[in-house]
């Protein structure tokens, strides 16, 4: 039996939902979103088709409904965007075969990392 599978979306817990949305557009460089339920409960959608639902996190969960873990992203000078477009500091630098990896934090705290490349690289291009 063979059934089409469609990824859907990342859920994300934080903080501040609306100041979220507002970052994930920055790092996106756009994308839209809009709240889907009655909780403030969002939905984003970069221009890429990747959807993120942000919802509210509660003091009470587990480090499991907190955030997400890495977020990866690839582009070309990701050092200045991080710090002049993001306006966020560089917490770590990892040098790939193919270029540098900078990590940060987000101000949810929120730990991310850009490769300053655009190829699928060895590590996901297998």
């Amino acid at each position: 039996m063979s059934n089409a599978v469609f990824f859907d979306h990342i859920e994300v817990h934080v903080n501040d939902i609306p100041e979220y949305c507002e970052f994930l557009k920055r790092i996106f460089q756009g994308g839209r979103y809009k709240v889907i339920s009655e909780t403030g409960t969002s939905m984003f959608a970069s221009n890429d088709g990747i959807n993120f639902e942000v919802k509210k996190r509660k003091t009470s969960d587990d480090p499991v409904f907190a955030g997400f873990c890495k977020p990866c992203l690839r582009m070309e000078n990701a050092k200045p965007f991080i710090e002049d477009q993001l306006k966020l500091k560089i917490t770590d630098t990892v040098a790939n075969p193919d270029g540098n990896c900078y990590f940060f934090v987000d101000h949810e705290g929120i730990t991310w990392h850009i490769k300053d490349y655009l190829i699928r690289d060895k590590y996901v291009n297998w």
